[in-house]
């Protein structure tokens, strides 16, 4: 390799065979069996408090409330991950703030 033209000719033919050899020796994945997950059963305070709803909207349909519990449920697992053990925070606990007066 004399000039730089070669050296870049050689460069990149070399980058250009690494990146062809991976490509060529991945075989495609094969599919996979996609299962239906279980439906899972919403506790009664979400089933409970889903029929609540039907005093707001007595046209709702039982495939409707269905769907609401499973919300309600969804958000009170998530709750229950951010608070795992469930401790209560009292009121005179607050972020700090800090305050402060800037005059021009």
């Amino acid at each position: 390799m004399r000039t730089r033209k070669e050296f870049i000719a050689a460069a990149a033919a070399g980058a250009g065979a690494l990146l062809a050899a991976p490509a060529a020796a991945q075989t495609p994945p094969a599919p996979a069996a996609t299962a239906t997950p279980a439906p899972r059963k919403t506790s009664e305070a979400a089933t409970a408090l889903a029929a609540r709803m039907r005093a707001f909207d007595p046209k709702l349909t039982d495939e409707e409330l269905a769907t609401i519990a499973e919300g309600i449920d969804g958000n009170l697992q998530i709750g229950r991950g951010l608070n795992p053990k469930g401790t209560a925070i009292p009121n005179s606990i607050e972020p700090a703030t800090s305050f402060k007066v800037f005059t021009p």
